[in-house]
């Protein structure tokens, strides 16, 4: 063989994409590797080749590698039957017990490839495919990560009941996977159902049981404040999570929940102090910033505005949150161009609900109140939080449909019974026409925060060029 796979997995296990593709271009062209003689290296150094490219994000292109490496895959089955024929008429009693590896089967593991294929896929944003190739995996040859992948590909073709049970089999084999807890708890399951996921007894890889002492019992109340927010008992949530960070001093996770569910209920005070302790922490921090932005604006504190964005764009300019949050930043400036990064972040992540929610408030101010019932109605389709229905509420009553905005305020006192502001949506909608003034909330009542005039937006638009 002209290129030793050996050589081509080691330039890969030290992270050398660049050099291993250019390597790999020589690995599957060389003559020494026939289709017909040996199908079984010319598949494994195409995968080898299709995991260089994977490793450059040439998605597209790996894609292709891959499935050739499965087409010469396919060859192997019939050339190691038909060498078994000619080697029993042959071998002597004493060689037929001799090792299988005589017939140099491939190592390629065909499900693992297919996964590969599938991730691929998913991160060109191509769902349908990724699934169809991930469906065409055995259940019983997948592996956690596949099945975790698997849930969140169900759950984005909203295929809730797959997707559950997807994200229950990751819990019943690894209690501390986090994303299949809130996913599930946002999906409408019971804290109690997904604890009884835990394993109770040695699985057959011998994990032990799930251990229910002190030392993991900050699980369960994980558990049960995910649950609390995904169904709008922000208060409860919030206690546990209190009670977590007891616990946990300093814990960024933590923080970031608890943060989100402030800025939710209009706590926007304690969510900027939050937010800041978790920057103080780690200032290279993402996640969630975009929230945060969206504080500082109400705030009009557009220094602090500008030097996050800056640092955002600094850090990584390829995730949502920096999008939304130049949104946040460009939108008393340009409109037009503030809609233009928000459609940004959710062409990134199409599951983005702060995207949609920053939208919907665009559209509003563009008086385009048809385009934010659609923005708020994705944010709710998501996860429905109180600012969708103030969204949907405000849309509604701009466009004169008083019964569409009493039927949002409604479900929104019905999700969130101990909210205020729940219960004054209705009131707004029963005080915005003159028959039902009578019908609305007390006007000595606190208003909710409303947005602040900013500031022109100081940042450099050439920064925006960089993107």
């Amino acid at each position: 063989m002209d290129v030793p796979k050996e050589h081509l997995s080691t330039l890969l296990d030290h992270g050398l994409y660049s050099s291993a593709q250019m390597l790999g271009c020589f690995a599957v062209s060389s003559p020494s590797i026939s289709p017909e003689t040996s199908p079984h290296l010319k598949a494994e150094s195409l995968v080898l080749y299709g995991d260089s490219l994977f490793r450059e994000k040439e998605y597209s292109r790996a894609i292709q590698i891959y499935k050739q490496a499965l087409q010469y895959h396919k060859i192997i089955p019939k050339q190691n039957a038909a060498a078994s024929v000619t080697i029993r008429s042959s071998l002597s009693a004493a060689n037929r017990s001799s090792s299988p590896g005589s017939l140099n089967p491939s190592a390629l593991n065909e499900n693992e490839v297919k996964f590969k294929i599938a991730t691929c896929h998913n991160s060109l944003n191509e769902s349908k495919a990724a699934l169809a190739e991930m469906e065409g995996i055995p259940s019983k040859s997948r592996n956690l990560e596949m099945h975790l992948m698997m849930a969140k590909l169900y759950r984005n073709s909203r295929h809730t009941r797959a997707a559950i049970g997807c994200f229950k089999e990751c819990l019943r084999n690894c209690p501390y996977i986090l994303d299949a807890i809130i996913a599930l708890a946002e999906l409408g399951v019971s804290a109690k159902d997904i604890i009884s996921l835990f394993p109770q007894t040695p699985n057959r890889s011998g994990r032990p049981p799930f251990d229910y002492s002190d030392s993991s019992r900050w699980l369960l109340r994980y558990v049960e404040a995910q649950c609390c927010v995904a169904s709008n008992d922000y208060k409860g949530g919030l206690e546990l999570f209190s009670e977590l960070l007891q616990r946990f001093p300093n814990n960024i996770h933590i923080l970031l929940e608890m943060a989100k569910v402030k800025a939710v209920i209009g706590k926007n005070d304690e969510a900027i102090l939050d937010f800041e302790k978790v920057r103080s922490i780690d200032p290279h921090l993402v996640t969630y910033m975009d929230e945060y932005a969206m504080l500082l604006k109400l705030k009009s504190d557009n220094f602090k505005l500008n030097k996050l964005v800056h640092d955002l764009l600094n850090i990584d300019p390829t995730r949502p949150e920096v999008f939304v949050a130049l949104s946040v930043l460009w939108e008393k400036k340009d409109e037009r161009g503030a809609l233009s990064y928000v459609e940004k972040s959710l062409r990134i992540d199409e599951r983005h609900v702060t995207g949609y929610i920053m939208k919907g408030n665009l559209f509003l101010s563009m008086n385009r109140p048809e385009a934010a019932v659609i923005a708020y109605r994705g944010a709710q389709e998501l996860r429905p939080d109180l600012r969708s229905y103030q969204g949907l509420v405000r849309s509604y009553l701009a466009l004169s449909k008083i019964k569409e905005a009493l039927y949002v305020a409604r479900e929104a006192m019905k999700a969130m019974p101990q909210s205020a502001k729940a219960l004054k949506l209705v009131g707004d909608v029963h005080a915005s026409s003159s028959s039902g003034r009578e019908k609305g909330v007390d006007p000595d009542a606190p208003e909710e925060d409303e947005d602040n005039e900013a500031d022109d937006a100081e940042v450099d638009p050439d920064d925006a060029d960089l993107l």
